[in-house]
């Protein structure tokens, strides 16, 4: 079982019809990192398309068509020191019924954090609220993940389906 140390030089928004950029063995491991949902890498650098972009793909020996893959996360970590996220739902996640009751933003707000990985907390630096600069403990999650979709196809990273897709995955990937 080999170790590899991937570094990636793209990063695509669709899952499916693209040429693997490595060929793994089952039981390898691959080291590698990712950029956040808005394109944003661990330099702190814009390197993709915003719209949740993923690394790979990566070819598994031996796999066929219908296949079940079993892939473990031994650690998901952030890989710099700041974070943003919104604070307003989106549209699309909510069930339809429930979009007309969202409440009206009145302009996105994003929440700014410095992340200590060290530390495994993050403290909100903006906006200011009244519990000031707090901090909380990082649970850091999968967002998006999958096997080449039926027929070639190329399914963008911001849905989810039997391939995979938007899996915003909370499990701990702890022993």
């Amino acid at each position: 079982m080999a170790k590899h140390e991937f570094e990636p030089a793209e990063f695509h928004s669709t899952i499916g019809a693209r040429q693997p950029v490595l060929r793994v063995d089952p039981g390898d491991t691959v080291v590698t990192r990712t950029a956040d949902a808005a394109g944003v890498d661990f330099r702190g650098q814009q390197v993709a398309t915003p719209g949740n972009p993923v690394t790979g793909p990566f070819y598994v020996t031996g796999a066929e068509p219908g296949d079940t893959l079993e892939v473990r996360f031994d650690r998901i970590w952030p890989n710099r020191d700041r974070a943003v996220a919104s604070s307003s739902i989106a549209p699309r996640v909510l069930d339809p019924e429930y979009v007309r009751e969202r409440p009206a933003a009145s302009g996105p707000v994003v929440a700014e954090w410095h992340v200590d990985t060290a530390a495994g907390t993050a403290t909100l630096l903006s906006p200011q609220t009244g519990l000031g600069h707090f901090t909380v403990p990082i649970d850091p999650m999968l967002g998006c993940f999958g096997v080449a979709p039926e027929l070639g196809q190329a399914i963008s990273t911001r849905t989810s389906g039997p391939y995979g897709g938007n899996m915003n995955y909370r499990g701990s990937g702890r022993p």
